[in-house]
């Protein structure tokens, strides 16, 4: 009887930590330019793939997949940029169109901290 009640208080715990702050993330809309939005820190950007993975700041810390194209805007606190400003550990707000529950093709990158 104690072995079961111990490995139903672990899979909680782990369902909670793990799989449960998952679930009640998503992708947000920006109020004023009614493109959908992610913020967080650079983790990785791969230019071969033109991708970048932002790690949500928050309690779920998802990483999503953020696609940039030749037409994605850089910006840097809302003055023009480039792409050579982004780079791992640096905030950004990504703005675009959400294609599924992770991945954002983005039409502008916002850096907020160098």
């Amino acid at each position: 009887m104690k072995r079961s009640v111990f490995w139903v208080v672990v899979l909680t715990l782990i369902f909670a930590l793990v799989v449960a702050p998952g679930l009640f993330s998503q992708i947000k809309q920006d109020p004023a330019s009614k493109l959908d939005r992610i913020s967080g820190v650079v983790q990785s950007i791969d230019k071969k793939t033109m991708t970048i993975v932002v790690r949500e700041t928050g309690t779920a810390n998802l990483d999503y997949h953020v696609v940039y194209t030749a037409d994605t805007a850089f910006t840097y606190r809302n003055t023009k940029s480039t792409l050579d400003e982004v780079k791992i550990d640096r905030r950004v707000i990504c703005l675009g169109k959400a294609d599924g529950a992770t991945k954002l093709n983005a039409e502008r990158i916002d850096i907020r901290d160098k």
